[in-house]
């Protein structure tokens, strides 16, 4: 059983335009309101892939419905708290010829009370997967920044609780959300570039750049890295070194949601007992199956499984497609500030 945690979901407006222009009116060919938010995503990912899940997350109002409502139609299993509040709504803009456009609402501050709640949840949904499944693995996926106003120490509980209960914690947010993160020593937590420059204070231009990046944060107690490297694949440096990999002439129709069908991914090698080259196999598998489609609901493409490499021997040299300069993190006051992802 894999727990997902969206502390701020969301509902995921797409909307497909035949072409699109400024200051004027464009038609739209056909539209799309899905469940959504990092954890969720994950969560309806793996339902759809026969993995067991559990999506814990707050929502109130007739947006709150809608999310309920759409996840139990689906058959995912999920843990809602009341929050009282509209969950935000996300548009995707895609317009033939250009990567998807993202335009997102801010996340709304939750009272103490739901954010106890969702805590709560957690907890009860971990505990009952641990007394059913014994001899199956039980995971903590904590997923997506925190709404306006939260305490920096949510995604620290949760982490916590994970590590009072014995079960691993993996954690995929950005920014200050992560940096705090990182300082309870999850198990593993997937950055992109970008991310990965932000934490570490360095430039990284190259594969090389990625590992030694990465190899700083398991010196701070991460146990392991999964790196998304957009079109130059995703690497997992752990205990055992440094594993690449890449799919090579895959379609890209929208890459929006392609992070979090990549951790999916990996995840689902995990919880079927899979080495580590056979989850970074299944994460490229994921992400490489989730581009292809318009929306974030997507169908596993075993025919992709042909076009992935892995391996450890890899040019350190190589340079990539898209470099991150990086910026010393800079302690604030309250990190939870973050801007909603």
């Amino acid at each position: 059983m894999i727990v997902t945690v969206t502390p701020s979901p969301s509902i995921d407006w797409t909307v497909n335009v035949d072409s699109f222009e400024f200051a004027a009116v464009n038609k739209v060919a056909s539209k799309t309101r899905e469940a959504s938010g990092k954890g969720i995503n994950v969560s309806v990912a793996l339902h759809r892939n026969g993995i067991e899940t559990k999506a814990v997350f707050p929502a109130g109002l007739d947006t709150g419905r809608f999310l309920v409502e759409e996840l139990q139609a689906q058959g995912v299993e999920i843990a809602a708290v009341e929050s009282g509040k509209d969950v935000r709504t996300n548009i995707t803009l895609i317009v033939p010829g250009h990567s998807g456009t993202k335009i997102n609402e801010t996340g709304v501050e939750l009272s103490p009370e739901v954010l106890e709640q969702t805590l709560a949840g957690c907890r009860a949904a971990l505990e009952g997967a641990l007394r059913v499944q014994r001899n199956a693995p039980v995971m903590l996926a904590v997923c997506g920044s925190l709404p306006p106003g939260t305490p920096e120490d949510f995604h620290r509980s949760l982490i916590r609780l994970g590590k009072e209960l014995g079960v691993p914690v993996i954690v995929d947010a950005s920014g200050d959300v992560l940096t705090a993160a990182i300082s309870e020593q999850p198990d593993l937590i997937k950055p992109n570039v970008h991310e990965l420059a932000h934490e570490t204070g360095r430039t990284i231009r190259t594969l090389g750049d990625v590992v030694t990046a990465a190899q700083e944060l398991r010196a701070k107690g991460v146990g392991a890295v999964l790196a998304s490297l957009g079109g130059d694949g995703m690497m997992l440096i752990d205990a055992e070194g440094a594993l690449y990999g890449r799919a090579l002439g895959v379609e890209v129709v929208n890459t929006v949601g392609a992070g979090d069908a990549s951790l999916a991914g990996f995840l689902a090698g995990l919880a079927t007992g899979g080495t580590r080259e056979d989850c970074l196999r299944s994460a490229l598998l994921y992400a490489s199956s989730a581009v292809g489609h318009e929306t974030t609901l997507f169908e596993v493409d075993p025919a992709i499984a042909d076009k992935i490499t892995t391996g450890s021997d890899f040019e350190d040299e190589r340079t990539l497609a898209e470099p991150s300069l990086g910026i010393p993190p800079t302690p604030t006051k309250n990190r939870a500030a973050a801007v909603n992802s």
